[in-house]
């Protein structure tokens, strides 16, 4: 009695799976938002290469679904190369305008319609039973069968009622980037421009309906013509007509 009581140590041990789910949690509430805030605030071009990447999987994938349907409803490859295969489509071994000829669309464009910039944002933007308009290279069609994409609720909502050929050649979805304008885009970012016409040219959901009204509509299309023919180092008639 009266002496001084033993000092009593404690000990807490961490058990190795409470250790991992308290680590686990600060990455994923912590690190992982920071990363995101890094690469799709602090570093735009990384963020629209992530969008050109996912956007051209999707696309070329419908690339191959349309030319099963048309195969199938036609029961001639039409639009493509027959020797060209899917996997050449979905590894990006075609040329996605090779076989394509405008000339059928051209010599009915007495019927189709002329938009100007301001017409296309006003009756293509889908809203109001309105339908769902988008350009690219001055080309309009009509995707209001893929409203689950380009509606209002889609992903690509805002690209309703706009010519998106910059927006598409570079993944940008920013307000800027809807227009038609390819000035200084590399001839990568061209490419994927060019696939995106060919993807709308030749899906049968999505008709060609109209022209974009543009001074420079056919050098537009003259441009691809030239690009197309010096990757393959041939001389000849171009691939695609000169538009009246």
């Amino acid at each position: 009695a009266g002496g001084t009581r033993p000092t009593v140590q404690h000990y807490y041990v961490v058990e190795p799976h409470n250790l991992h789910h308290h680590s686990m949690k600060w990455l994923v509430h912590v690190v992982a938002p920071l990363i995101s805030v890094v690469i799709f605030t602090l570093l735009p071009p990384v963020k629209n290469a992530i969008n050109t990447t996912l956007m051209g999987v999707f696309r070329d994938l419908g690339r191959v679904k349309a030319r099963k349907r048309r195969l199938a409803n036609s029961g001639a490859v039409v639009g493509y190369n027959p020797n060209v295969t899917n996997w050449d489509i979905l590894f990006r071994r075609d040329d996605p305008l090779e076989g394509i000829n405008f000339d059928d669309d051209d010599k009915q464009a007495g019927g189709k319609t002329t938009y100007t910039v301001s017409e296309l944002a006003e009756y293509g933007d889908g809203s109001e039973g309105r339908p769902i308009l988008l350009g690219i290279f001055g080309r309009i069609y009509d995707v209001s069968a893929g409203a689950k994409f380009y509606g209002e609720d889609g992903n690509y909502h805002m690209f309703a009622g706009n010519d998106v050929t910059r927006a598409l050649s570079t993944g940008c979805k920013e307000t800027e980037c809807l227009v038609r304008s390819t000035e200084g885009l590399s001839k990568k970012q061209i490419n994927e421009g060019k696939r995106w016409l060919s993807f709308f040219q030749l899906h049968d959901k999505y008709p060609f309906v109209g022209h974009l009204e543009e001074e420079s509509r056919e050098d537009w299309l003259e441009e691809l013509i030239e690009s197309a023919m010096k990757d393959k180092g041939e001389k000849g008639p171009p691939i695609m007509p000169k538009l009246p």
